[in-house]
């Protein structure tokens, strides 16, 4: 069992960084969150699932950075979406704000493993139990993970990686003060080809459990 610790995962499309979150999560034994905070957030806030699908993960090109004047929603919005009366914010932000909030109540229940969505950032002030992680690979390594597992063309697949890197660089910068896969911004930054994916799990596992030494 881990140390109370809630585990953030970025990771590069296409570097197992899913996967090594949900394998570290079933060696811990501790809930493991990726696309079900879609329905969490969905549910929280009464929206259709598909429109949070839909806006998950990505940023709206929106009156959101007006408002902030150049900085980030936390310092404007701290509190509960329930109370922003923000209707105006176009979906993609208040969905984020709603993911914020789903985020936050499942740190509070104790120790899992959450994928993307600036879980690092909005947890950045539990900082004794929190320990963001980067996944990342070589891209000959991910264009083989998008063919071979999203049927991603062979000759359009180092182009499909930069995309999606793309969307999640400009997603992860545009709600935090950070920036994506600055390895100053992670407790850990590791290429996932060089041990697999259990491994890395393993690593990140004996990470947490050399820092509180156990």
């Amino acid at each position: 069992m881990a140390n109370d610790t809630i585990f953030t995962i970025g990771r590069q499309f296409g570097s197992a960084g899913r996967r090594v979150g949900s394998e570290l999560a079933k060696k811990l034994g501790i809930p493991f969150y990726d696309k079900e905070l879609i329905s969490l957030s969905a549910k929280d806030s009464g929206l259709n699932e598909a429109i949070v699908e839909k806006a998950d993960e990505k940023a709206a090109s929106s009156i959101f950075q007006s408002l902030m004047i150049g900085t980030n929603p936390f310092g404007a919005f701290p509190m509960a979406t329930s109370n922003l009366g923000l209707p105006d914010l176009p979906i993609n932000d208040r969905i984020f704000l709603i993911q914020c909030d789903a985020i936050r109540k499942i740190a509070e229940r104790g120790s899992c493993v959450i994928v993307g969505r600036c879980a690092d950032y909005v947890l950045r002030e539990e900082k004794n139990r929190l320990l963001s992680v980067f996944i990342h690979a070589p891209m000959d390594v991910r264009c083989e993970r998008a063919v071979s597992l999203y049927n991603v063309p062979q000759k359009k697949a180092t182009q499909e990686c930069i995309k999606n890197d793309r969307a999640r660089a400009h997603y992860y910068n545009y709600f935090t003060d950070n920036k994506w896969g600055d390895a100053d911004n992670y407790d850990l930054s590791i290429d996932s080809s060089i041990l697999g994916i259990e491994d890395t799990a393993e690593l990140i596992k004996k990470f947490d459990e050399m820092r509180h030494g156990i």
